[in-house]
């Protein structure tokens, strides 16, 4: 792309890059001190973090999540001495390095400019940055995924078995992070199936024996957990605890089917792809019909949409260039096949994060093309008033997102948390919570009053089991409404609330044993 220098007029490739990499860690750097509450998830991954540092294997490995996150967390948890920050320091670390592998691998696609384009765009995505400090898998996935990425697309260019290998090896790691990288096993087969069908089947024998290589590095590493899984759960062939689950929420959120319904269905275990797929065909044929659009709507919503102008302009010159023939192929199949993917499952835009790095590509050279197109048909002035305007609305739209705090709306969740923590000093703490976090925060023992009736409630109030009680009125209210009408003839006595947003916030009961013992009486 000739012309386009002007990136590179400004500096050398590795300080331009150098430069993406000190943006990309400033802007995740302000994110962690905008952050505010840990999420749901990262309570669960610091809970099976906490089972393999104590030498829980068992229980650890019975996790619905895969296990390498929790023991990354629990490889530096001694030398950082706070379960929330060990979590977040593998996130960010990926969320820098990801900018590596993304360079390396548009650089051979695209050329130096639009990588280094790329490479400043994933700095600042919204998105990108912000799981990039929360205690999930989301990043360190993207730099796995990222990674073999670039060994097969150095596999497919060079005609190198080796790199099949060694990515399905990154690939196979990244599996253990999270379950979607199986679709690896999809994609290069289908990339090169689809590239010997244009070449009339030549090197079929050579993308066969790629294949392979791919199988043997991927289940190299995975096939013990997933040997694991199968004995464990029963279910032969099974790649995951969660897939299940996800599928249960997203047919209860779509309204296909009821909760009384889904248990009927999946029995006192969770719910089996293959076996409601088989079972209910039409049904889930019109989950995933439902499920198409929304899942490219969402995917856009994930890219952010100061992106998206650029992201199409980019297709549109993928596409127009003979796609079929392009060295993005492969990239094009990878995105099409997991917005397919998620509408077989759940589409989610913690997911559809997923494929941000593979468009970015797509999305500088769209940027880029503009850049120049503008350059080339305006007179300087009018070139230098429209594109500083364009520059300061993208970054505007961009940086309003992606610096915005960080579950801020939840703060009163760790303040609640961190007051319990200071007046329990050394003793243990069982709180009733519907919210876990509050005992994350608090580091007391659960007791999840969504599992409850009121009779059970009532029960644990009774035998003095828990210490307080802590609740958003509004759930509160719906589930325990008589207890929640008149709490301290209950034993609840009111000791602080803790105020968020106009409808939110929360309520701290003690648990008075004396005044139930009175009730009692």
């Amino acid at each position: 792309m000739d012309s386009e220098t002007w990136i590179l007029a400004r500096g050398g490739r590795y300080r331009l890059l150098g430069w993406a990499i000190v943006l990309a860690l400033a802007f995740r750097l302000y994110l962690l001190w905008q952050y505010y509450c840990i999420s749901s998830d990262g309570v669960h991954y610091i809970d099976a973090a906490r089972d393999f540092f104590a030498g829980r294997l068992a229980v650890g490995l019975s996790s619905v999540y895969p296990p390498v996150y929790p023991i990354l967390i629990a490889s530096i948890y001694p030398l950082i001495g706070d379960w929330e920050l060990s979590g977040q320091i593998w996130s960010i670390l990926s969320g820098v390095l990801l900018l590596i592998p993304l360079y390396v691998l548009f650089r051979r696609i695209y050329g130096e400019n639009v990588a280094l384009a790329a490479c400043f765009l994933a700095a600042i995505a919204p998105y990108l940055g912000r799981y990039s400090v929360h205690v999930r898998t989301e990043s360190p996935f993207l730099l796995l995924s990222t990674i073999a990425l670039v060994l097969f697309d150095q596999g497919m260019a060079r005609r190198l078995w080796g790199r099949f290998f060694y990515g399905g090896l990154v690939a196979g790691l990244a599996y253990l992070v999270r379950p979607e990288a199986i679709g690896f096993l999809v994609v290069v087969p289908l990339t090169l199936g689809v590239r010997c069908w244009i070449q009339k089947n030549r090197g079929l024998r050579w993308s066969a024996g790629a294949c392979l290589f791919l199988l043997l590095g991927f289940f190299l590493l995975t096939f013990p957990y997933i040997f694991y899984l199968s004995v464990d759960t029963g279910q032969w062939g099974t790649i995951s605890r969660k897939a299940g689950v996800t599928l249960g929420v997203s047919l209860t959120e779509s309204g296909l089917i009821g909760n009384e319904e889904l248990t009927d269905i999946s029995g006192p275990g969770s719910l089996d792809i293959t076996q409601f797929a088989t079972h209910h065909p039409f049904l889930y044929v019109k989950k995933v019909l439902l499920d198409l659009i929304p899942s490219v709507g969402v995917y856009l919503e994930a890219l952010h949409y100061s992106y998206i102008p650029f992201l199409f302009v980019g297709l549109f010159l993928f596409i127009r260039q003979r796609f079929w023939q392009r060295e993005d192929l492969f990239l094009f199949v990878f995105l099409l096949f997991y917005l397919v993917g998620f509408a077989l499952v759940y589409v989610n835009r913690r997911y559809a994060v997923q494929l941000l790095p593979v468009s970015l590509g797509w999305t500088a050279w769209g940027m880029i093309w503009c850049w120049a197109y503008l350059k080339e048909f305006l007179s300087l002035r009018a070139f230098r008033v429209v594109s500083s305007a364009l520059a300061a609305l993208f970054l505007a739209g961009t940086l309003l997102k992606g610096l915005k705090p960080i579950s801020s709306e939840k703060a009163y969740v760790r303040e609640a948390g961190w007051y319990l923590k200071e007046i329990k000093g050394s003793g243990n703490l069982n709180l009733l919570v519907f919210d876990d976090r509050i005992a994350f925060y608090a580091n007391a023992r659960p007791i999840l009053l969504s599992e409850l009736g009121e009779q059970e409630l009532l029960g644990y109030l009774e035998d003095g089991e828990a210490d307080y009680l802590v609740t958003e009125v509004g759930s509160w209210k719906e589930r325990f409404p008589a207890v929640a009408d008149d709490p301290e003839l209950y034993g609840l006595v009111l000791q602080r609330e803790f105020r968020g947003s106009v409808r939110s916030g929360l309520v701290v009961f003690r648990v008075n044993q004396r005044g139930r013992d009175g009730h009692a009486g």
